[in-house]
């Protein structure tokens, strides 16, 4: 089995429609497949519409083809609270962290001052279906942990900050599920998706959502076996 943390966007999506609105977190090539690049990522930072759903995209899971080792959305953008608000400010939000990101490091800045820093600087407004505060929030410690990854190797640092810098020794212990208990437990608290031919789905494995954002929402993710992948939500 082999993992890549953090791989580029491009890498894992076909196009850009979903960019702001879903972090690529790792991607796994596993031996029993060793011709497929699974890809787990995570649309945290944005609410979801329970009452809005397609049969590519529900509150619950993501259904995606894979074309080429990268994930064609067929779903529609609107179950996601605020994706216009979200999609107009990420390319501002990455331009601030790639100039001030290290600074932001060693200065160990605490997630509510970069909370109001953006917000001031970027005169960002606030709307009544996007939660800002909680955008703001999960882009920051999804970038302190890359950006501590990329100059440390180590993964999982970003706790520090949510520890306010008092915990900065502590790394995640995990990051993909394929075998243990803690996986199985999951799978039977929770029912597969109503999708067509649902039996034909296997399990990859899972990533762990509090070792990536303070948000738990973990990923699942299930396998036809040829070109689809369904990415499912589950609350630890």
């Amino acid at each position: 089995m082999k993992i890549e943390l953090y791989p580029n966007f491009n890498d894992v999506f076909t196009d850009e429609t979903l960019k702001g609105i879903f972090y690529p977190l790792c991607s796994v090539i596993l031996d029993q497949y060793p011709n497929q690049i699974f890809h787990f990522i995570s649309s945290n930072g944005l609410w979801m519409n329970e009452n809005f759903e397609t049969e590519h995209n529900t509150f619950q899971y993501t259904l995606f083809e894979i074309i080429d080792h990268k994930y064609k959305f067929h779903g529609d953008v609107k179950l996601y609270q605020g994706f216009e608000h979200a999609k107009n400010i990420f390319h501002d939000l990455q331009n601030d962290f790639t100039r001030n990101g290290q600074l932001y490091l060693k200065s160990k800045l605490k997630t509510e001052v970069y909370i109001d820093q953006q917000k001031r600087n970027l005169n960002l407004k606030k709307h009544d279906d996007f939660d800002l505060d909680y955008y703001l929030q999960t882009f920051y410690e999804f970038s302190i942990n890359k950006l501590c990854f990329e100059l440390n190797q180590e993964f999982g640092t970003f706790r520090a900050v949510i520890d306010d810098w008092s915990n900065g020794n502590k790394t995640s212990p995990i990051v993909y599920d394929e075998t243990t208990n803690t996986l199985k437990g999951r799978l039977n608290h929770y029912e597969m998706p109503e999708i067509n031919h649902a039996d034909t789905f296997k399990v990859i494995g899972s990533i762990i959502g509090y070792e990536f954002f303070t948000d738990g929402n973990d990923t699942i993710l299930h396998f036809d076996g040829s070109n689809q992948i369904l990415c499912v939500n589950f609350y630890s």
